[in-house]
């Protein structure tokens, strides 16, 4: 991750600015051809795709819209943050049922004004627990976490290993 840039602290923490966060996501998996890009603004008219969305670092992110919800602060250990499309096409639905393996996410946060440079990013996220109706997909976005498995996490029993006794 890069160190977040000054313009863009500034942006984050001002009551009103020009400057627009946008973020971009990434979806991949064994099962796609190619990533799916996609971006949370309308920014500009994409060279290639024709429709709206953003161009960074040379990659079309399609305008999607949809919303994070962060995990709660408790003592549970789960790490899951919700994400919310809405769904406005029936190829993401298609797409959706013909994958079987885990999809990865990665979460880029942009300013508009440098579309180019990565302000935040986090990688490894994985997608599971999709539900979708008409109007919306849903899943959860987790992380492993191990802060909560046992250490040491196995035993030398007589049992698991005999030679040693």
């Amino acid at each position: 991750m890069t160190d977040t840039s000054t313009t863009f602290k500034q942006a984050a923490f001002a009551s009103e600015t020009e400057k627009v966060v946008i973020a971009l996501l990434t979806f991949s998996s064994d099962e796609l051809v190619t990533p799916i890009y996609v971006a949370s603004d309308a920014y500009e008219l994409l060279p290639e795709a024709n429709v709206k969305g953003v161009l960074s670092n040379e990659i079309e992110y399609v305008y999607l819209p949809f919303d994070i919800y962060l995990p709660r602060d408790d003592k549970t250990g789960t790490v899951s943050a919700k994400l919310r499309i809405e769904n406005i096409d029936r190829q993401i639905i298609g797409t959706l049922r013909s994958i079987t393996k885990p999809v990865s996410i990665k979460i880029q946060i942009v300013l508009s004004d440098d579309v180019d440079r990565i302000e935040v990013e986090y990688d490894n996220f994985k997608l599971s627990n999709v539900t979708y109706n008409a109007m919306y997909i849903e899943g959860d976005i987790t992380l492993d976490y191990w802060g909560l498995e046992p250490f040491p996490s196995g035993r030398f029993t007589p049992s698991g290993f005999p030679g040693i006794f």
